[in-house]
């Protein structure tokens, strides 16, 4: 009995053994979560619930943002460093979290380059160049030539130290040896206010964010960060044909996962948020923000970031900036 008693358990682990294992349930089963670490209402909030409602029609699952606000970023982007790295929780970012933390602080409670995988650019925003009408130059070539005559006394306004009208213009004066003056302010608004009044001379923003300051008849646009022509502004000149290439910077909207997510998974979300920016009603509505929507995949997203890494790193230099 002893035996036949051991041979049935034999047996039966070998039948438990060759059962199948259950399959796993496809993606995605539940709630998928989209962490935005900026507050509502802004610019990548928008395109965030904009892109929840289109990958919930598409999954037939329900895709909540959430907004995990504070610290420049940091406590959102910590919290999805941390999350499972399974795609229910993704973030929604702009540059700030990736690139411009890396160096403004000493300390992250993340790696910006170890602890998220770029999964999708969602949209980039190109920048103009917004002069109030009193500054007699038209492109960056006659502003170069009016800085050299009046140095010290050419102002530009940013939303304070770090931002990137700050680098950017920084950058500028030490390529081209010129002493444009920096003004910080609390926020782009108030940038654009300074420039519409003409207590500042200059500014960076995105066309779509300067539209009310460009319509306004107070400023001009007298550079396109780009290298080809906007549509929208034909006769403005881009950086590229001006002579200074280097001089162009772009905020970006992307979706990121946390550190281990499988290729395979990734590969599926970079295909469903692809075919969600292929749609007209999402493109249009991006087109109408003045954003381009660009059709990268992940590997060419990583890569734009770290050439963007590099070029904030020389600009970074040049305002003689350090982390604190």
């Amino acid at each position: 009995m002893t035996r036949r008693a051991a041979l049935f358990a034999v047996l039966a682990c070998l039948l438990g053994a060759a059962s199948p294992v259950p399959a796993q349930p496809a993606f995605p089963h539940k709630t998928v979560t989209l962490i935005v670490p900026l507050a509502a209402g802004g610019g990548t909030d928008i395109v965030a619930r904009k892109l929840a409602v289109a990958l919930q029609t598409m999954w037939g699952q329900t895709v909540v943002v959430e907004n995990v606000a504070g610290a420049s970023s940091i406590i959102g982007a910590q919290r999805v460093a941390r999350a499972a790295p399974d795609g229910y929780t993704l973030m929604v970012t702009t540059n700030g979290a990736i690139v411009g933390n890396r160096f403004l602080f000493k300390s992250l409670p993340y790696d910006p380059e170890r602890d998220f995988i770029p999964v999708a650019q969602l949209a980039d925003i190109e920048m103009v160049v917004l002069a109030h009408n009193s500054v007699p130059a038209n492109n960056l070539k006659e502003l170069v030539a009016l800085a050299r005559r009046e140095p010290g006394k050419i102002t530009y306004a940013s939303y304070g130290n770090g931002s990137q009208p700050h680098l950017l213009f920084e950058l500028f004066n030490a390529r081209e040896k010129l002493e444009l003056v920096h003004v910080p302010y609390k926020g782009l608004g108030p940038a654009l206010t300074a420039v519409m009044a003409g207590e500042s001379m200059l500014t960076l923003t995105g066309r779509g964010t300067g539209e009310p300051a460009i319509r306004s008849g107070k400023t001009k646009v007298i550079n396109y960060n780009s290298d080809a022509r906007d549509p929208v502004l034909p006769d403005v000149p881009t950086s590229k044909e001006m002579g200074y290439p280097y001089f162009k910077v772009a905020t970006w909207h992307g979706v990121f996962a946390p550190r281990g997510t499988p290729p395979e998974l990734i590969a599926k979300l970079s295909a469903d948020i692809l075919a969600v920016m292929r749609q007209p009603e999402f493109r249009d509505d991006m087109l109408k923000r003045a954003y381009g929507v660009p059709n990268r995949t992940p590997e060419q997203f990583a890569a734009a970031i770290a050439e963007e890494v590099r070029a904030t790193g020389e600009m970074v230099k040049a305002a003689g900036l350090k982390p604190e």
